[in-house]
């Protein structure tokens, strides 16, 4: 899924019409390594956690084996305990995997919205065959933002999946193309991405879908926030699980701050106030001051 990871101001502009999809929750899946927690034999602490778009909260966190590829077998074990009934799962297209999706709208009755690259043959090879058959003059629904020093346009189809991909629950592709150029509006860059759900068009329509792919980047905000503030790569904890449980209280430290502010809050200069200020974060935690005393 394409990276809307960095913040900052910016202008945006699109429809304002409110339609399907208007009150879906969408929950974003990413596995991230822990770079200085190097275990006994040299391979490194690698978590996979969940986070709700709305909030930027994790609601699941869990190790993964040494192989990359084990985060697909990760992927069940970290939703199956959540309560995720009538959400939107979002994940990138490694885990764009038949047992996710049966597992996701079967067991958890949640929705899910793939990435879909080359890993799967048959479902990617479809979509650019549908994504060359769009009206690419009439998107759907396009946004334009201004900031950090440049244009973003994002234009959105969507289209039925054809059901020779055999993909479990598979309704619609979102065809999402992004263009970026200077602020004199000089085009620099164009790309296409492809995406797959088993919602319907009666589920979201094409504005909230494109907020369900974009929203999923919120967890890449959350790693750099971990990295940049909390300076997580260098932290050299790696006995047991005690990676995950200081990755849990970043995590905890982050949501408790975002809960309090609005969800673009400058993490790093919040926690400062916050350490100048212990009787706002008893606070925040719920804890009376004069019981620590």
């Amino acid at each position: 899924m394409e990276n809307e990871s960095e913040t900052g101001d910016s202008d945006t502009e699109g429809s304002n019409s409110i339609g399907a999809g208007e009150d879906l929750v969408g929950v974003a899946v990413d596995g991230k390594t822990v770079r200085g927690a190097r275990r006994p034999d040299g391979t490194q602490v690698q978590l996979l956690s969940a986070l709700r778009h709305d909030t930027g909260m994790v609601i699941g966190q869990r190790n993964v084996e040494n192989d990359k590829t084990n985060e697909i077998l990760a992927f069940a074990p970290l939703l199956e305990p959540l309560e995720i009934v009538g959400t939107v799962i979002t994940a990138d297209a490694l885990h764009a995997q038949r047992k996710a999706a049966s597992f996701i709208v079967e067991s958890k009755k949640a929705h899910y919205i793939f990435g879909v690259k080359g890993n799967q043959p048959r479902l990617h090879n479809a979509a650019v065959i549908v994504g060359d058959e769009i009206d690419r003059d009439h998107p759907e629904y396009e946004t334009c933002t201004r900031g950090h020093g440049r244009i973003d346009r994002h234009r959105v189809w969507s289209a039925p999946v054809p059901a020779s991909t055999e993909f479990p629950h598979a309704n619609l592709y979102i065809i999402v193309e992004r263009e970026s150029s200077t602020l004199n509006d000089v085009r620099t860059s164009i790309e296409t991405r492809y995406y797959v759900t088993d919602l319907t068009a009666d589920d979201a329509d094409p504005e909230h879908l494109l907020r369900l792919v974009r929203d999923h980047w919120s967890i890449e905000s959350l790693h750099w926030v971990r990295d940049n503030t909390f300076d997580e790569d260098r932290s050299q904890v790696r006995t047991g699980t005690l990676p995950r449980i200081l990755a849990t209280l970043r995590n905890l430290a982050i949501g408790i701050i975002r809960y309090a502010a609005p969800l673009r809050v400058n993490i790093a200069a919040a926690t400062r106030q916050l350490a100048r200020q212990p009787d706002t974060t008893l606070d925040l935690l719920g804890i009376p001051p004069l019981l620590c005393k």
